[in-house]
């Protein structure tokens, strides 16, 4: 059996096509990857993407345009529930990131919110539907999620994020993903 060597051409056109197809994988790796860390990212993950980023010279911040990480941590440190948080939401008429972001900021400038925190905060919870919850949100769903899954199963939001986090707990999948519309 003899084989025909490849012709300079040939040889040529096959790198062209394998380095294409290189660049285009690596391209979608690296945009799903980019939109894992903006999903969640204060994640540990979230935070490896945004340091490697950095550090190939790319300027991008792994936070959304007009919210910054201080803000992020201003929010959380101060001990604020998702539950407070879907209250100020509502309270402020905006969307979960501008509404950490406003609450943040306020917090940086030693202004005081609304209420305290943990004001909004089912305390008496047992501590699997509390683990259930976290890993919900650890997933990297958020409260505009809860709002789809609200609306999919007609459920209030404790109940939702408990079964939500549980059916993530189970290795069940649930019908959207983080950050999504309904798949299902």
């Amino acid at each position: 059996m003899t084989s025909t060597p490849s012709t300079p051409r040939t040889a040529r056109s096959k790198t062209l096509r394998l380095t294409a197809i290189g660049v285009a994988a690596t391209g979608l790796c690296l945009g799903g990857a980019g939109m894992v860390a903006t999903a969640n990212p204060a994640s540990a993950f979230g935070q490896v993407v945004g340091t490697a980023v950095h550090a190939a010279g790319v300027d991008w911040s792994d936070m959304p345009a007009g919210y910054t990480q201080a803000q992020y941590e201003a929010f959380w440190a101060a001990e604020y529930s998702g539950e407070d948080l879907a209250e100020l939401q509502e309270l402020w008429s905006l969307g979960e990131t501008e509404t950490k972001s406003r609450a943040g900021q306020m917090l940086l400038d030693g202004e005081a919110l609304p209420f305290e925190p943990g004001t909004h905060t089912t305390p008496e919870l047992p501590a699997d539907e509390q683990a259930a919850i976290l890993a919900f949100f650890e997933a990297g769903y958020s409260s505009e999620d809860v709002e789809t899954l609200n609306d999919l199963w007609d459920t209030e939001h404790v109940e939702t994020k408990a079964r939500a986090g549980q059916m993530i707990l189970d290795g069940e999948e649930l019908p959207i993903g983080p950050a999504t519309s309904a798949t299902s």
